[in-house]
């Protein structure tokens, strides 16, 4: 490469010196590069092209190390720019286009961060992970792998010590146990994990017997609870001091601390560090379907009915008991829900609240003694969470504090993936909207008093928060008296109230995961865990490859041209019949088509085709004699959809024979007749005797056998129509 003087100065912004810089990096070696990027331009090492690329964008997609580390050390470029199409640093190309050795040195160099995030969210090692094949769709019936994060103090996370972990980590006794889990349910002192195989795991502190170990020691890793070993579980349900597991034939088992008599075990003991069976007359001949736990009670539901039983401090859904009796000590069905038209589908609980969702999509909130419809026609919901809630102090004013308690929020996720949500602060149920950069959908949620935790229908995690304060959400009775004589005003005030029929939440993703399928958060959030698909999962797919539809198109495209369209480009007239169609097409399928459109070198003439004008758009139009016109609709239908009708079994064709082959008879019949009039008794046979009659005629049979009848050939093969159909596609040559 020559050398040659820039014709710039050190400020220079010409975007065509950018083009041509990036240009020229992805050709030529190295060290043309660098000569050239010397001596073209002044600025060469800070100019942009159009999409924001630097010539060092390009060196670390191109994996050109030497180069890089020239601009670097000589020339002073900075890592830590990002372009306009994605928001990439030079270490994000190098991750994404594989080249480690380029990622290596620009960490070693400095300047370059890994978690330096891009448009989408991602950090350069979130590239390096994404490994989710498109066709590839996670579900939670998936072999998983179990990550956990946060303070873990009480040792609930599982990975044997107390360390605090502050990005999700792989929780490797699961994994070396080939051990795939389906739930996760964390509380303030223990953890609890539900495997696909119906097996309970429990760890953390086990005061109280809330492990289900028999004994009241500090487990750190996850151990399994060998007394529910003989039973299939298909739910768990934990809360700070006791844990509810339910079977798949419906039974129910308590343990842990049995203070309020939440475990529903009879008599009821202090506590219990063995599963127990939850048994009671209120239950029988009741399959229970669902269990959930606040930290005083504990919930279980059939189809048509709810149960509630513990510390009645107003969430059990029924008054206090007139005797004084703070406590339910057995299963009591919620009288309120006890109706010919409500069927249960979905029930979440909090400490100090209880909501149940019905098929036909009414939401009922058990709080204050009461159990009070707060929504309707929230149809589709597939999971429903609620947290806060007030307890009435004086049933234990030992531990509940006078106007203690939450506010209740509650977050409802459907199956298309939107969430929509209730809060005491204004009473009506909204749609969430989020506030990033692209539009997603959820698969699982998460809710805890300081926010909120979400795993998108992609795979991705994220943590999510309120971004409008509680004091800007005003009753409707307000807004509406707000309203000004003055239409501007009206119409301002109608935009507030619009923009109040949602909530905001804020979310910023989760480093490091891309295979999630489910989520869990303690009620504090301050411990997390995460299932993701393992990723050996999308190697044992096999992609569903839909069939094409290229030849279903093609023959749309044939049936839809029309002579005054804009998108056929030529017009064949056969007769007195015109059909408009496509130059490219006919040439790629037809050697005939392709000399007469586009001829080699000297003009070629073609017998029985002439162009003869335009038609009415202003297309050529081609003239072809000697064609009939049923037959080339036929065989323009075979070009563009490799078939056609004529070739089908059993489809009778429109052909309109020429008068020759109208008047043409069946050759054995017309045999027949010129036989029977030989027979006739004429002049030719008076005089002659039989025998001589008879040797003339087999004379004259052997000597029409030796003879065919060429007529009769012709006549049979063009009376043929696929015989037809062929000799008029070799004429046009296509195939």
């Amino acid at each position: 490469m020559n050398s040659v003087t820039a014709d710039c100065t050190p400020k220079c912004r010409s975007l065509q010196h950018a083009l041509d810089l990036i240009s020229v990096m992805t050709k030529g070696t190295e060290g043309q590069n660098k000569v050239f990027l010397s001596s073209y331009c002044y600025n060469a090492t800070s100019l942009k092209d159009g999409f924001g690329r630097t010539v060092l964008h390009m060196a670390a997609s191109c994996g050109k190390k030497s180069v890089l580390g020239w601009l670097l050390e000589r020339k002073g470029s900075d890592p830590s720019v990002k372009d306009k199409e994605s928001g990439w640093t030079a270490l994000h190309r190098s991750i994404f286009y594989g080249h480690i050795d380029c990622a290596m040195f620009l960490l070693k160099h400095g300047g370059s961060s890994l978690y330096v995030q891009d448009k989408e969210g991602l950090c350069t090692l979130d590239l390096a992970m994404k490994d989710r094949p498109s066709y590839v769709i996670y579900r939670k019936t998936d072999p998983t792998e179990v990550y956990t994060w946060g303070n873990n103090t009480n040792f609930t996370l599982g990975h044997g010590n107390q360390q605090s972990k502050h990005h999700p980590e792989l929780v490797d006794y699961f994994s070396r146990s080939g051990t795939y889990i389906k739930q996760v349910v964390l509380c303030k002192f223990h953890s609890v994990f539900l495997s696909q195989k119906g097996q309970v795991y429990t760890c953390g502190h086990g005061q109280g017997g809330r492990l289900g170990h028999g004994d009241e020691e500090t487990y750190l890793v996850p151990r399994m609870v060998e007394g529910l070993a003989s039973h299939r579980c298909s739910w768990v349900a934990a809360a700070k001091d006791h844990t509810i597991v339910l079977t798949e034939d419906g039974s129910v088992y308590a343990f842990g601390l049995n203070t309020y008599n939440q475990l529903g075990i009879a008599p009821p003991p202090a506590s219990s560090s063995l599963p127990r069976q939850v048994q009671s007359k209120n239950l029988k001949g009741r399959i229970v379907i669902g269990v959930a736990v606040g930290r005083f009670h504990t919930v279980l539901w059939t189809k048509d009915a709810l149960y509630t039983m513990g510390l009645n401090g107003g969430q059990l859904g029924y008054l206090l008991d007139p005797n004084g009796e703070r406590c339910v000590l057995a299963p009591r069905q919620v009288s309120a829900l006890h109706h010919k038209d409500v069927v249960i589908s979905l029930v979440a609980a909090s400490d100090g609240a209880t909501v149940c969702v019905t098929e036909r999509g009414d939401v009922y909130l058990l709080t204050g003694y009461q159990c009070k419809k707060i929504a309707s026609r929230q149809l589709n919901l597939k999971k429903v969470l609620v947290t806060g809630g007030y307890l009435d102090h004086k049933v234990d004013p030992q531990v509940l504090n006078e106007g203690g308690g939450e506010k209740v929020c509650i977050l409802a996720l459907d199956e298309a993936g939107r969430i929509s949500c209730w809060r005491s602060t204004n009473c009506l149920t909204k749609q969430c909207r989020w506030a990033y950069g692209r539009q997603v959908f959820m698969s699982d949620i998460a809710l805890s008093k300081n926010g909120m935790i979400f795993v998108t229908q992609d795979g991705d995690g994220f943590t999510g928060s309120w971004t409008e304060s509680e004091k800007k959400n005003l009753e409707k009775k307000d807004e509406l008296s707000c309203i000004l004589k003055n239409p501007m005003d009206q119409v301002i005030n109608t935009t507030e109230l619009s923009n109040n029929l949602y909530e905001r939440i804020k979310l910023e993703k989760l480093p490091c995961v891309h295979r999630a399928v489910s989520v869990a958060s303690d009620s504090n959030g301050r411990n997390f865990a995460i299932l993701q698909s393992d990723p050996k999962t999308s190697l044992y797919e096999i992609p569903n490859a839909s069939s094409s539809s290229f030849t279903e198109d093609l023959g749309k495209l044939l049936r839809e041209v029309s002579e005054t369209d804009n998108i056929h480009d030529v017009t064949c007239q056969v007769g007195n019949q015109i059909f408009p169609s496509h130059k490219y097409i006919l040439a790629m399928r037809s050697d005939f088509f392709r000399k007469l459109f586009f001829p080699d070198g000297d003009h070629v003439e073609i017998p029985d085709a002439h162009l003869q004008d335009e038609d009415v758009v202003g297309c050529d139009l081609y003239v072809l004699d000697k064609i009939q016109a049923d037959l080339f609709a036929y065989i323009l239908q075979f070009i563009y959809t490799d078939t056609c009708d004529l070739l089908t079994d059993g489809y009778k064709p429109k052909i309109q024979f020429t008068d020759k082959i109208e008047t043409y008879q069946n050759p054995l019949i017309s045999t027949l007749e010129s036989s029977m009039q030989k027979f006739k008794f004429c002049e030719d046979f008076k005089g002659k005797s039989a025998s001589a009659i008879f040797e003339n005629q087999q004379s004259q049979k052997s000597k029409s056998k030796n003879k065919p009848s060429k007529k009769n050939k012709g006549l049979n093969e063009e009376a043929n129509p696929v015989k037809m159909l062929q000799a008029t596609a070799k004429k046009t040559w296509s195939y």
